[in-house]
């Protein structure tokens, strides 16, 4: 590989949104488009979290994709009582931004 083939792959790997972020934007997209009237609850959204995970980590290796979905896990905010999907998507591409 030359320098030069070098230096844009690795612009390309540090501008690339990381994995974590892309599934809590993954998962802040899916939320929008359920019942904003119901509240969110911890099985719904570990089963977004999970099919994401699925998703964007599939091919990695193991020890990388436990280390995105580690990173992503403690980057999920609490669920407030009675919080749609809709508020907790908003809160979430807040954060996604910081990982």
């Amino acid at each position: 590989m030359s320098i030069d083939a070098f230096d844009i792959e690795l612009q390309h790997f540090l501008t690339e949104p990381s994995r974590a972020q892309q599934i809590l934007t993954a998962v802040a997209s899916a939320m929008q488009s359920e019942d904003q009237l119901a509240p969110l609850t911890l099985d719904a959204l570990d089963a977004y979290v999970y099919g994401a995970a699925l998703v964007l980590t599939h091919g990695l290796p193991d020890v990388i994709a436990d280390e995105v979905k580690q990173r992503t896990a403690m980057a999920l905010p609490s669920i407030h009582p009675g919080e749609t999907p809709d508020a907790y998507a908003l809160r979430l591409q807040r954060i996604a931004r910081t990982v």
